[in-house]
């Protein structure tokens, strides 16, 4: 499935009447397994992409070539449609562009764009702030302005709800479609009240994300047009789990037969394509 096939199938979900839940993506294995398991959608947050290139938090640490990079391994091993966290698009308007071009290269399918402050400024005391609701529209139609396949879907993103309240949220959201945006994330809703205003007020497709039992009902998520749903990544803290326990593990003298939640052959043959490759060996390689 090539890139163009991948975001008609992301606008397939936009367009649709259901609530796609997103696979937490980081790599390409993990992009392989959400595409065995059944996902249509990936998400790859800008916190995984700095965990799994640098190691680090989530300070705007990762540049746009390592973010790039990141997905176009991930974009390459998976049929799975590939929506991207891409900041605040590393810098003003003309690096969203940049970062815009890159990505829809790198094959994703969707990407976002956020007005929050990155890098959080110096004396700022670590607490979030916004830019202006007029820059924010001039980065979202930078970005629409930038893309060369229409089919790449702009998403745009503001953390409004949680830093400046959900009446400040509502009106970004407004302008931002006003841009052209083709949908729109919105972290930090915290129930169904908030989440029934900001659909009443706008009327492009939603992404969102949580684990309350308020927000997690799909058949009243899709009624608020929201399309596609993060349930967070789990599978990315699950893994980094499952590593630590088996290392140490080892460290501590268990034996190989006694390790715990080992992929088979048959997994590992899958995630690696080594079917794939061996036919190719046999093809090219010669006897």
């Amino acid at each position: 499935m090539n890139s163009s096939e991948k975001r008609a199938k992301f606008r397939a979900v936009l367009g649709g009447s259901q609530v796609a839940i997103a696979a937490s993506v980081f790599d390409p294995i993990s992009a392989r397994i959400a595409d065995r398991v059944g996902f249509e959608i990936g998400l790859m947050g800008g916190s995984l992409a700095s965990f799994t290139v640098l190691g680090a938090p989530d300070l705007i640490l990762i540049t746009l070539s390592e973010l790039a990079e990141q997905c176009k391994r991930a974009c390459r091993a998976s049929r799975v449609s590939l929506l991207v966290d891409a900041d605040h698009g590393y810098g003003n308007v003309l690096n969203v562009m940049r970062t815009v071009e890159e990505l829809e290269v790198a094959g994703v399918a969707a990407l976002t764009i956020e007005d929050t402050l990155l890098p959080r400024r110096f004396g700022a005391g670590g607490a979030a702030e916004l830019i202006s609701v007029e820059e924010g529209v001039a980065k979202m139609k930078a970005a629409l302005a930038a893309r060369r396949d229409p089919g790449l879907v702009i998403v745009g993103r503001t953390s409004a709800t949680a830093i400046s309240g959900l009446d400040d949220a509502i009106a970004r959201l407004r302008a931002y479609v006003a841009a052209g945006v083709d949908a729109l994330m919105v972290p930090g809703v915290k129930n169904r009240a908030e989440l029934d205003r900001i659909a009443d007020a706008v009327s492009v497709p939603l992404v969102i994300g949580g684990s309350s039992e308020e927000l997690s009902d799909l058949t009243y998520l899709a009624s608020r047009r929201v399309r596609v749903f993060s349930y967070g990544h789990q599978a990315f803290a699950a893994s980094v789990k499952a590593i630590h326990d088996t290392m140490l593990a080892i460290r501590n003298g268990t034996p190989v037969s006694k390790l715990a939640n080992i992929a088979d052959k048959e997994l590992m043959d899958h995630v690696t394509r080594a079917a794939r490759f061996a036919a190719h060996a046999k093809a090219y390689l010669g006897k």
